[in-house]
C-alpha cells in the first residue's frame, strides 16, 4: 500500500515536471511577458497565468465547435466541419488570451496619464512652498491621484522601509508602464544623485509633458474630423438617403424588397455606427488640460 502510495506520488511529481517544462517552453514564445503582467499588477506566476489560457483556449474552441456543429447539422450539412474550425479557432483563442496582461498594461498607462500632470504639479508646488521631498512625495500619494497616487504611494512605502529616495525611484520606474510618469520619477532621480534642485527639474518636465498633451489634444482633433464626415456618410446618409434610392432603382428594376430584406440592414447599420463611436473612443486622450 505505501510501495503504490510512493508510486503514485512520483507519478505525479513527473507529470507536474513535464507539465512546468512545457509552460516554461510556451513562456519563451512571449519573452516580455513577466514584464508586462508585472507592469499590469498581475501577482499570479507566469506558468499559471499560461494554463489558465491554454485552458480557456479549449473551452472556447470548443463551444465554437458545439455551435458551428449544431447548426451545420440543422442546415443538414458536414458537421464534422465544425471540428476542423475548433482546430483553427484554438490558437487564436490562446493569443487572444494572452494579450490581457497588455490590456491591462494599457489602463494603467491611460489611468496614470489622466492624473499625472496635475499630481506632478502639486509635487512642485509642495517642493516650492518649502515641503520636504518626503512629505511632498506623500502628500501627493494621499491627495486622490488615481493610479499616479498608488504609484508613489509605493514609492513612499519603500522609502519607509529604509530604501534611499534615488533607488526607490527606479524601482518604481522598472515596472511604470507610463512615459510621462517614469520621466518625472527620473527627473528626480537624476537631481537628487547630482545634487540639483528637484523643483526646477521638475517644472522642466511638467511644461514639456504639458506641450505633449495638448499636442496629443490637437492631433484628436483633426484625426476627427475625417471621421465624423465619414461617419456621417456611412452611419447617417447611406442608411436613409441610400436605401430609399436603392429601393427605387430595384422597383425600376423589378426586383421586390421585403420587410426581412428592410430588418438585415439595421444590424449592419448598428455595427457600422458602433465602430464609428468606439473609435473615437478608444483614440480619445484620457486626460484633461
Amino acid at each position: 500500500m505505501a510501495e503504490e502510495k510512493q508510486e503514485m506520488e512520483e507519478r505525479t511529481a513527473v507529470e507536474k515536471g513535464s507539465m512546468d517544462s512545457f509552460l516554461t517552453y510556451v513562456a519563451s514564445w512571449f519573452p516580455n511577458l513577466k514584464k508586462t503582467m508585472k507592469e499590469g499588477r498581475m501577482t499570479v506566476p507566469v506558468n499559471d497565468f499560461i494554463a489558465k489560457q491554454l485552458t480557456f483556449a479549449a473551452v472556447m474552441s470548443v463551444f465554437i465547435g458545439i455551435v458551428i456543429g449544431v447548426v451545420l447539422y440543422l442546415q443538414h450539412a458536414n458537421w464534422m466541419m465544425a471540428i476542423l474550425v475548433a482546430i483553427i479557432c484554438y490558437p487564436m483563442m490562446f493569443i487572444m488570451g494572452m494579450q490581457y496582461p497588455k490590456a491591462l498594461v494599457a489602463k494603467r498607462r491611460k489611468e496614470i496619464e489622466k492624473d499625472v500632470l496635475f499630481a506632478g504639479r502639486h509635487l512642485w508646488i509642495a517642493l516650492k512652498g518649502g515641503m520636504p521631498l518626503f512629505d511632498s512625495m506623500l502628500a501627493v500619494s494621499k491627495g486622490g491621484y488615481g493610479e499616479v497616487g498608488k504609484e508613489m504611494n509605493r514609492l513612499v512605502e519603500k522609502v519607509l522601509v529604509g530604501v534611499p529616495v534615488d533607488i526607490a525611484a527606479a524601482e518604481v520606474v522598472e515596472d511604470c508602464p507610463s512615459p510621462a510618469f517614469r520621466r518625472i520619477l527620473m527627473q528626480m532621480v537624476n537631481s537628487i544623485r547630482s545634487g540639483a534642485d528637484v523643483s526646477d527639474s521638475l517644472d522642466v518636465v511638467l511644461q514639456q509633458i504639458s506641450k505633449e498633451q495638448m499636442i496629443n489634444i490637437k492631433e484628436y482633433g483633426q484625426r476627427l474630423n475625417p471621421i465624423v464626415m465619414f461617419y456621417m456618410v456611412m452611419g447617417v446618409i447611406v442608411p436613409s438617403l441610400g436605401i430609399s434610392v436603392g429601393l427605387l432603382i430595384l422597383s425600376f428594376a423589378g426586383w421586390t424588397v421585403g420587410i426581412r430584406e428592410m430588418w438585415a440592414v439595421i444590424p449592419i447599420v448598428a455595427i457600422v455606427q458602433y465602430m464609428f463611436l468606439s473609435y473615437a473612443e478608444i483614440t480619445r486622450p484620457i486626460y484633461e488640460v
